[in-house]
């Protein structure tokens, strides 16, 4: 089932690894109707369920991998978008927070000063969570060689749903809440219970604890479309 348009195509069968090469030429082969080597509409959002025959899910992070029931009924948004970055950060162990570039809305990068205003960056500037990092990746890639992979080519991030296993800044409890901050692929906390700072939005919701592994279950609410 998708959002406007047909199922996304998902060039490796996961939203864990997809990363189509961005190519200069507007000529393309048959099976990409898209410009510029895209196997499907940039900035795109696509509704991806459990329930839905059409194809894989978040659930199953690596082929063959074991089914993870928590989060069965909470479809989950994606986009495909490009990842453009001048800095080039290394990519983390976890899925990680991603800020749009620009007003198109259909670019992203991991380092917050690149962020929407240009230059700058801004606490709502969060798009979502980025699924590609070391530990998913297959071949034991280093965050560096992610980055060489990733920047400048197509990807997935997710923008609303529910995210297994997602980084977080430090020891988190749950119900907290969490939105942009300076830095590359971080976020800064508001506690549970507790107000977010003026002129922020509540983009991320703990659904676990963390400690010193620095990852929880999120709830992504980044999308302000749906």
């Amino acid at each position: 089932m998708a959002l406007g348009t047909e199922f996304p195509y998902i060039s490796t069968g996961s939203l864990y690894t997809a990363i189509d090469t961005y190519q200069a030429s507007t000529v393309q082969p048959p099976i990409q109707s898209f410009p510029n080597g895209a196997f499907n509409p940039l900035g795109a959002a696509f509704l991806l369920s459990m329930g839905a025959p059409e194809g894989p899910s978040i659930y199953y992070p690596t082929p063959g991998g074991s089914l993870n029931s928590n989060g069965w009924g909470a479809p989950l948004i994606v986009r495909y978008v490009r990842y453009s970055s001048t800095k080039g950060a290394a990519f983390l162990a976890y899925p990680a927070p991603v800020f749009w570039t620009d007003e198109t809305f259909t670019t992203v990068t991991g380092t917050f000063s690149e962020g929407n205003p240009a230059a700058t960056g801004n606490v709502n500037s969060l798009a979502g969570l980025i699924l590609i990092n070391t530990t998913n990746y297959p071949g034991s890639k280093t965050g560096a060689q992610l980055n060489t992979l990733v920047n400048g080519n197509f990807v997935f991030i997710v923008t609303k749903g529910f995210v297994p296993s997602a980084y977080v800044p430090g020891s988190s409890a749950v119900g907290d809440s969490f939105f942009g901050s300076s830095g590359d692929f971080t976020t800064t906390k508001t506690a549970s219970g507790s107000s977010p700072s003026t002129y922020t939005v509540k983009l991320l919701t703990a659904l676990s604890a963390s400690t010193s592994n620095a990852y929880a279950d999120l709830w992504v609410n980044c999308d302000p479309t749906f």
